[in-house]
């Protein structure tokens, strides 16, 4: 398979950071109000992901690249959009502190299981549907509709933290059992 081909999944990955200075001189521009401009290129960075993953999958170039760096993207991609929302007022510190820890917690964990097994990361559908429902809350409060993003928000942070629950007993199992062999 022709190499540009093999690499498209891993350039969209790269196209989602290279849009996050974008996306936050948009909501500068428009800020505290909404901004419909940034809206729009944050819906296009998400679906980007979704497709990122579909096209490895599809066309059969899933890499160790792509397997470790797309999830570190959607990391710091959602915690410049928290940053973001934070700096201009948007987000209170105290419901942007409880997602970043959980990230933190997240890059922390990947480490020994990456040291320990070949897995990347796994994501759940737990995690996979808490990240749908906060980038539908940031995207309300980006378009200055906040009773929908407070809505959103809790659903979304409840299954992010969630998610990190699972996530860290899958730690601990991996972790026993390459202790217990």
């Amino acid at each position: 398979m022709n190499p540009v081909v093999q690499n498209i999944p891993n350039a969209i990955t790269v196209l989602r950071v290279l849009l996050l200075p974008l996306i936050v001189g948009l909501y500068a521009r428009d800020a505290p109000g909404a901004s419909f401009a940034t809206a729009w290129v944050v819906l296009f960075a998400a679906l980007s992901d979704v497709a990122d993953g579909i096209l490895a999958r599809r066309m059969g170039v899933q890499s160790e690249f792509g397997r470790w760096v797309d999830p570190v993207v959607d990391r710091v991609f959602f915690f410049t959009l928290l940053a973001m929302l934070w700096y201009f007022g948007a987000l209170p510190w105290w419901a942007v502190v409880p997602l970043l820890v959980r990230d933190g917690i997240m890059l922390v964990l990947a480490g020994p299981v990456r040291k320990f097994t070949d897995q990347g990361p796994q994501v759940s559908r737990w995690g996979r549907g808490a990240n749908l429902v906060l980038i539908c809350a940031i995207q309300w409060f980006i378009i200055d509709l906040r009773t929908l993003g407070w809505a959103f928000y809790a659903v979304g942070a409840t299954l992010y933290i969630g998610s990190a629950l699972l996530y860290l007993a899958r730690a601990i199992a991996i972790l026993r059992r390459i202790r217990a062999a």
